[in-house]
């Protein structure tokens, strides 16, 4: 077992594309058993440096494998055999899925939740449970970067993009309430896809807040991202015209600083996108939707981890961070009334950003720059909570390097319309 090896390279190679999934539908290809062997394999090289697992059950997974090798292609799936890692936030039966805190330590479900389920209907095997910060919010796992273990690999889906950054797996669950999947994946130098609020069924995960809370797809590239989308949000809007759409590029609006190489990342992917048809205009995000949003976000995030998590609060204190504890008491402070006002300024604002949005997509940083040393935190939320809280599809992909470490770029598009980001950002992909 080596322990120094470097776990990644950008765009690693998927342990099984999806174009071998398809092939294995039709009864062909490799057998399920024998892609679980080499993931195996790989994570007994990679995880002791990594620690993007909390869990890998390594006898179970051989035998899901061998009963998927065993059907016939006519009861075979569209997933078949794809190795997804789940983020611990998620219910998996069988499996220890503690929320990053030790308040839960132990917690093993005995059902699977609404998006496990889909996965494994539709032929997937759980290739284990990565590593979540404390509630998915606030004090950080041991998962490293697989581009250089001093780097952060972002907030609390740091497991599943660590994972499939270095290549473990093709595909991870992950989960965003601020900036939980777009910044992960964008340090890890994976497709993010934070879809549309409400698009994924949520059932069975871990709550901080119903109105903000989204399921996420980490992935190696687009086309594995667009056939877990296509499981776990059938009722997806289609894209019938996937001709050139505007470009808006956005200004950011936040206080923090973008490193230079950001932002030439950013302008780079609009003079590729320019280059390819589409239409390109820089555009400012209107006074008050900038005022607003980040009080917004919090008041309503406050609200309802006082609600979810103050009773671990009243058991074990002693056991939560500083943040988790001021977040929940914060939250009992906040009146229904305030509440109430918040989500309805959530809102206007998200109708304000569908206006801006109209039949384009926005193109932005991910993230403010490469991935911050360990001992400098996770990274700044501001380049992804806003989509959050108005609930837009947004999307990332690496699209350079900085000092060997990816970059990301952000699209959003209106609500509803993730095929279309989608399409832009596979469009990217190919041509990076």
């Amino acid at each position: 077992m080596k322990n120094s090896r470097k776990p990644s390279a950008l765009k690693a190679a998927r342990d099984i594309p999806v174009t071998e999934a398809q092939a294995r539908a039709d009864g062909a290809s490799t057998p399920c058993i024998d892609a679980v062997e080499a993931f195996l394999d790989k994570a007994a090289d990679i995880e002791p440096t990594l620690h993007a697992f909390t869990s890998i059950d390594a006898n179970r997974l051989r035998r899901e494998a061998a009963t998927l090798d065993s059907l016939p292609a006519s009861a075979r799936g569209p997933l078949h055999g794809v190795l997804v890692a789940v983020k611990e936030v998620y219910d998996v039966a069988g499996y220890e899925c503690g929320w990053g805190t030790p308040i839960h330590a132990g917690r093993i479900p005995k059902d699977d939740c609404s998006a496990v389920s889909k996965l494994r209907s539709a032929g997937a095997l759980i290739a284990g449970i990565t590593v979540s910060t404390e509630y998915a919010m606030s004090r950080t796992g041991p998962t490293v970067n697989p581009f250089d273990a001093t780097r952060t690999p972002g907030a609390s889906s740091q497991g599943s993009a660590a994972a499939v950054g270095a290549g473990l797996v093709p595909a991870a669950l992950g989960s965003q309430t601020i900036g939980s999947v777009i910044r992960p994946a964008a340090y890890c130098g994976c497709i993010g896809i934070k879809p549309s609020w409400g698009l994924i069924d949520v059932s069975g995960s871990m709550a901080l807040s119903e109105a903000i809370d989204h399921a996420g797809i980490l992935a190696a590239d687009p086309d594995i991202a667009d056939a877990l989308l296509a499981v776990l949000a059938p009722n997806i809007m289609p894209v019938n015209d996937t001709s050139p759409v505007p470009i808006k590029v956005l200004s950011p609006w936040y206080d923090e600083p973008h490193a230079d190489a950001m932002m030439a990342a950013v302008a780079r992917a609009a003079d590729t996108l320019r280059s390819a048809g589409h239409t390109v205009a820089h555009i400012q995000l209107p006074a008050n939707v900038a005022e607003n949003e980040g009080h917004t976000l919090d008041t309503i995030l406050a609200y309802g981890m006082a609600r979810h998590h103050g009773g671990d609060f009243a058991r074990a204190p002693d056991q939560m961070s500083d943040r988790i504890i001021d977040y929940t008491q914060r939250g009992k402070r906040i009146s229904e009334a305030a509440y109430i006002e918040a989500l309805n300024l959530r809102h206007h604002i998200a109708n304000a950003l569908n206006d801006l949005t109209g039949e384009g997509v926005l193109l932005m940083p991910a993230a403010t720059g490469i991935a911050p040393k360990l001992e400098d935190g996770t990274g700044s939320r501001a380049p992804q909570r806003l989509w959050t809280l108005a609930g837009l599809p947004a999307m990332t992909l690496p699209f350079g390097l900085e000092e060997n470490m990816p970059l990301g770029v952000q699209v959003i598009a209106g609500s509803g319309a993730d095929l279309r980001a989608l399409n832009v950002v596979r469009s990217l992909f190919n041509a990076g």
